[in-house]
């Protein structure tokens, strides 16, 4: 029986002479490892409590909190042709609407076109009187899906 010959030009390492060979130098300092395994287990923390504060009625919290600042944020971006009336109309309807979400009287889902309104009214910094008036009609429509007190 012949021997293989070993040819020592290859350009690949044998899994046997890898694992058989001594053990490599680190490439990071061993602290390393365990900062990232604290840091990654302070992610899993932190998302989990974040999940059971959304799920106790915090992310209606958030949606309220959004839904104000964006209010807030469209009162400076009206534009000369929304009336006055307009304006306290549609802010009345949105404060029913507020508090029709944070009384548990409307659901989330529900809120979606109204959200979305928002979002595309206040896209290009502009509310126009016709925006204005399709967010009131909106949130009415929404109002008066809501449960009763």
């Amino acid at each position: 029986m012949t021997v293989p010959q070993t040819d020592s030009g290859r350009r690949f390492v044998w899994p046997a002479d890898y694992y058989s060979s001594a053990t490599p130098a680190p490439v990071l300092p061993r602290g390393v490892s365990y900062g990232c395994g604290l840091a990654s287990a302070v992610v899993l923390l932190l998302i989990f409590v974040g999940g059971a504060l959304m799920s106790s009625g915090g992310f209606t919290n958030f949606v309220d909190f959004a839904i104000g600042m964006s209010l807030g944020e469209m009162r400076k971006q009206y534009t000369s042709d929304v009336t006055a009336e307009q304006r306290k109309a549609f802010e009345d309807e949105a404060l029913r609407l507020r508090e029709n979400l944070r009384g548990g009287r409307v659901g989330l889902p529900a809120m979606q076109p109204f959200l979305q309104g928002i979002s595309n009214a206040s896209a290009d910094r502009k509310v126009t009187a016709e925006e204005v008036r399709t967010l009131e009609q909106s949130a009415r429509m929404i109002n008066k899906t809501a449960k009763a007190k």
